[in-house]
């Protein structure tokens, strides 16, 4: 395959470059992956196609046992869903915004998560209708089934992982400058969407919510999505595929 070949050599090329220095000194949690893909020589941009020779790069700490995001989607229904779950199941966090919800909630298939004390939420997959439900269970134990995912807007928002190239780096601060040596990297095939929503069932994905809000200006009031996603532990992502190769 030739896209992998040139992955290959481009991963080489800039491990064997050692430490070096971050282009986004001022950005705390997204310099690591820009920097990486700076070199790579990948533009900037909010679309939903693969970064770099069809192939998507996701950057990530050597040492950090986080959580890898797969890709954002907000439910297919109802519309304006993120808003929706903010005002019903929010609350007010900010004592300075007394009018004010946010929603911060992580979500797994199999297990119920405690909402703020309040709610308890789980993820369905429901194979008769092709949908992933959000149920919510609520505070007169009453189950609410209202928000879901279709499976084609799963499988769209997915799409673009087919190729996956996950890059591990370690990294220094040497006085007050960031620096990352990109040493490590694992390149995943062919993924498969069944084995996506076996892993939801599992409780081997979650959908975190992180509906904030904006506190000002002309959307003063409306919600801010800080990056609602789906997620899984980097040690489980080649439960997602076919092949793996170790660079």
């Amino acid at each position: 395959m030739e896209n992998l070949e040139k992955i290959k050599l481009e991963f080489e090329r800039i491990k064997n470059l050692g430490f070096i220095k971050s282009t986004r000194q001022n950005n705390r949690d997204g310099g690591i992956g820009n920097t990486f893909e700076d070199y790579l020589g990948v533009e900037e941009n909010n679309l939903k196609d693969p970064d770099f020779e069809g192939f998507e790069v996701k950057t990530k700490r050597f040492m950090n046992s986080s959580y890898i995001t797969l890709f954002s989607k907000t439910p297919s229904f109802p519309r304006g869903a993120n808003n929706i779950l903010k005002e019903k199941y929010g609350e007010v966090r900010d004592p300075e915004f007394p009018d004010l919800k946010k929603l911060y909630a992580s979500i797994f298939g199999g297990k119920w998560s405690n909402v703020y004390g309040k709610y308890k939420m789980t993820l369905n997959v429901n194979y008769n209708i092709q949908k992933l439900e959000l149920q919510v269970l609520n505070q007169n134990n009453v189950l609410e089934n209202q928000v879901y995912w279709d499976f084609k807007d799963l499988r769209s928002g997915i799409s673009k992982l087919d190729k996956l190239f996950v890059v591990f780096a370690e990294s220094k601060e040497e006085n007050g400058i960031k620096y990352y040596h990109y040493n490590r990297g694992n390149v995943f095939l062919n993924l498969n969407f069944n084995s996506f929503l076996k892993e939801i069932e599992k409780g081997n994905i979650q959908f975190d919510i992180r509906i904030g809000v904006h506190k000002s200006g002309r959307n003063y009031g409306k919600p801010h999505d800080h990056g609602s996603g789906f997620r899984i532990k980097k040690e489980n992502l080649i439960k997602l595929y076919n092949s793996k190769l170790e660079l």
